[in-house]
């Protein structure tokens, strides 16, 4: 077993030294041309929002921008690509919130919950009840701040009893909670819609470049709200509790307190995805929602792209969903398309452990000096 860790380590120096740093030296060469250009444009980006967001250089700044502008821009390429990329680009901008909202949770403080799709299934489920139990007119004003609020509640539930444990023993916790709910949805199936779950939710709209704006813009509202709060001095204790719990303690600070706070704004995310998801396609059920593969998917998102960072799960949700609904798709069948990505997930977790966004964004910033 160590021999093979050897080995693999030695491999992974070899393709470095080889192949990634004389190539990264030649990229780097032809790129500080623009980075020297865009340089104004990220110092007054700095002087105006660095504080809040972090600083920038000059083709960090350019990523950004051409990042937006193809996100903006989707419905006049995306239907020129074979398959159906305004959908898969919609359900992309769903995912990429529930990635955030277990990041913001998980990958700051380091506590892994396997159970956050137990979160958004709690607003999906609220809103199929409100509108199958109380009226099928009732307005997106009353479920969606109810459905929010229900993930929240669920959140709380969760968060107070286990944020008090640490390690593998709050991860069972979140894992547990996740069959929980999954059970109760098949032992309540006359309440609860049972394996079938409910299709009496209003869909936003079936115009997919309406559709995709309507999940776009939360998702954009969303990570600049949890960029702020990462860049806060509360991002800055998550992180801290993440390296040393007891330090933080020692300093004064109250680190339940703060975990809290963390999964209480992660609840708040997920709530959010969890309404989109539900009016994105009409049906709550628990395969869509509850099924503990949801919760590892949002993990495997913010894992290659990189956690601790919004950008990260960003991308690696775009990553993923793409790979899943439209590259793979186009050489492999079901069960081996699932297989191939998996395969890929496990790739990145080996060669790439802090995220292939991350390592691209830091190795932007390199070329003019990352000043993170």
């Amino acid at each position: 077993m160590s021999e093979d860790v050897h080995r693999l380590g030695t491999l992974r120096s070899t393709v470095q030294q080889t192949i990634l740093g004389p190539s990264g030296r030649v990229v780097a060469r032809a790129l500080t041309p623009i980075d020297r250009a865009l340089q104004p444009g990220a110092n007054h980006f700095n002087r105006l929002f660095g504080r809040y967001v972090g600083d920038v250089t000059g083709l960090q700044l350019g990523v950004l921008l051409v990042s937006l502008v193809a996100l903006v821009a989707a419905p006049a390429w995306a239907p020129l690509l074979a398959g159906n990329y305004m959908r898969t680009l919609t359900l992309a901008c769903i995912w990429a919130i529930f990635a955030m909202g277990w990041d913001i949770q998980s990958g700051y403080t380091g506590y892994i919950s396997f159970g956050h799709s137990v979160l958004s299934a709690a607003a999906g489920y609220t809103t199929a009840l409100l509108v199958v139990n109380v009226s099928p007119d009732l307005g997106l004003v009353v479920t969606i701040p109810m459905s929010i609020l229900a993930a929240l509640v669920v959140g709380l539930l969760i968060g107070l009893p286990s944020l008090r444990l640490s390690g593998p023993y709050f991860s069972l916790v979140t894992f547990v909670s996740v069959l929980l709910f999954y059970r109760l949805t098949i032992g309540f199936s006359e309440t609860l819609g049972g394996e079938n779950g409910f299709q009496a939710v209003e869909v936003f709209t079936w115009d997919f470049t309406v559709r995709y704006y309507y999940m776009l813009v939360p998702m954009l509202l969303i990570a600049v709200a949890l960029t702020f709060v990462a860049r806060s001095n509360v991002g800055m204790v998550l992180v801290a509790i993440r390296e040393n719990e007891r330090a933080v303690a020692a300093a004064g600070l109250n680190p339940t307190k703060f975990k809290l706070w963390s999964f209480a704004l992660s609840s708040i995310t997920m709530g959010i995805g969890g309404v989109l998801l539900a009016h994105f396609g009409g049906n709550v059920d628990p395969a869509t929602f509850v099924v503990v593969d949801r919760s590892i998917e949002m993990i495997a998102m913010a894992v290659i792209g990189g956690m601790s960072s919004v950008l990260g799960p960003i991308g690696g949700a775009f990553l993923f969903v793409l790979l899943r609904d439209e590259v793979l798709r186009l050489w492999f069948g079901h069960s081996t398309r699932w297989l191939v990505l998996w395969f890929l997930v496990l790739l990145v977790l080996v060669f790439a452990r802090n995220g292939l966004f991350r390592w691209f964004w830091h190795t932007v910033g390199s070329i003019g000096g990352d000043r993170e």
